[in-house]
């Protein structure tokens, strides 16, 4: 039954799924009383006059915006409304709260919009913004996946893929004021338009693959911009890089090459524009000077003390545990994908080795240098792990692989309660 209805409107699916999973976890945020522990969204001065209003839309508004406005979505919000004003906040995507502000006066633009009031207005357009992409990210999965699997049953593994990411570990977070939907819809999407290159090239049509090639490169570029990891997508480009040149293939290589540093120009960008404010002779900060001069991740060291082996304390032992299937799963599925097989698909493409490398990379980099529990929603910008969990639940005996979904959903439960209640950790 579910097999045929796949083959009938896969799409359709999708958006049920979609809209089931986000009715349960907007119940949530509902149900859970507000304000946990910590009042820091009262404190940032995050309620507005603007929805002072009366009513069960004022309500809802409010409730929402209170409930999904955590942790970090409160630099965000701020970020988006004013501009960076403190040092720290550097550490808080440039890309994603830029393109907050723009969202927001784009939609001010709807009468009566405006008159929600700052930053209710930004707290809405972004928590548009990642439902938006979040339900974009799970189209391009699907269509990606039908690209790059060689499996027999290619619309059953792109479909479950695409499922999988609805029901993503990161859970809230895809919903609230956070980087990490609009960052997985740009990783999926500069994929799938390097994939498309690749079937291009290979079609003969290589000024069309070139273009594709640069436009990938430039999605990759915003996708540095929201999060620094996004730097990991110049994994594709390095692989491809290198077999042209050992091909001798010039004009390939020149396109892959200028490609390649537009990836990398997503992370030197905002670096430029920090540095243009904060590196005037009159007034020097200590990362001004430094060979790489780079204020994210001086103000990840001073201020939240990120760094190699930093998070190796007693205490942290809860949140290693904590990330612990995450981490487990990004390892497994990456070993798996480096050891697929080089079968070229019926599209003539295989990426797999290339996101599997790129994705243990950044399980690795979790487990040495990050606050690890990050991973849980880092792991929703990763395509691999979503093809093998895909792969298994489609090949497994029945009940031998739930374990996965079991995992996903009620880690993205607890994860919703602790979030909205603005309970640790995030």
């Amino acid at each position: 039954m579910l097999l045929d209805s796949i083959e009938r409107s896969p799409e359709r699916g999708l958006l049920a799924a979609f809209t089931a999973w986000k009715l349960l976890l907007g119940s949530i945020v509902l149900a859970t009383p507000q304000p946990g522990y910590d009042t820091s969204t009262a404190l940032a001065q995050l309620q507005s006059e603007g929805i002072a209003a009366t009513g069960i839309g004022a309500w809802l508004l409010e409730v929402f915006c209170t409930g999904l406005t955590r942790w970090d979505a409160i630099y965000f919000i701020k970020a988006a409304e004013r501009g960076y004003a403190n040092e720290q906040e550097w550490a808080f995507g440039w890309g994603y709260t830029q393109s907050v502000a723009l969202v927001t006066q784009v939609l001010s633009m709807i009468p009566g919009y405006s008159s929600l009031g700052h930053p209710t207005v930004e707290i809405t357009s972004a928590i548009l913004i990642s439902n938006a992409c979040h339900l974009a990210s799970v189209f391009v999965l699907y269509y990606l996946t039908l690209q790059c699997t060689n499996n027999p049953r290619p619309k059953q593994i792109a479909w479950l893929a695409a499922a999988l990411h609805i029901m993503s570990p990161a859970g809230l977070f895809l919903s609230a004021p956070y980087s990490e939907s609009l960052f997985s819809f740009l990783a999926f999407f500069g994929t799938y338009i390097f994939v498309r290159s690749l079937s291009a090239i290979k079609a003969q049509r290589h000024i069309y693959g070139s273009i594709l090639t640069v436009f990938s490169g430039t999605t990759f570029f915003a996708a540095c911009t929201v999060r620094s990891n996004g730097l990991l997508n110049g994994i594709l480009f390095f692989a491809a890089f290198i077999s042209a040149l050992l091909r001798f293939s010039i004009f390939r290589v020149g396109v892959l090459g200028i490609s390649g540093l537009i990836v990398g120009a997503g992370l030197v960008v905002p670096q430029y524009i920090a540095y243009q404010e904060f590196c005037s002779p009159e007034a020097l900060r200590p990362w001004c000077t430094k060979t790489i001069p780079s204020i994210y991740t001086f103000v990840q060291e001073l201020y939240w003390n990120v760094g190699p082996f930093r998070y190796w304390t007693l205490p942290n032992v809860p949140l290693f545990l904590l990330a612990a299937p995450t981490l487990f799963v990004l390892i497994k599925s990456g070993i798996w994908g480096v050891n697929q097989s080089s079968e070229r698909t019926a599209k003539g493409v295989v990426i797999t080795k290339e996101l599997a490398a790129a994705q243990l990379l950044l399980a690795v980099m979790a487990i040495i240098g990050y606050h690890v529990q990050i991973i849980t929603r880092l792991s929703s910008g990763c395509v691999v792990w979503y093809w093998w969990a895909a792969t298994k639940i489609a090949e497994e005996a029945p009940g031998k692989s739930e374990w996965i979904v079991r995992w996903m959903v009620m880690y993205a439960f607890i994860q919703g309660v602790l979030f909205a209640a603005f309970l640790p950790p995030a």
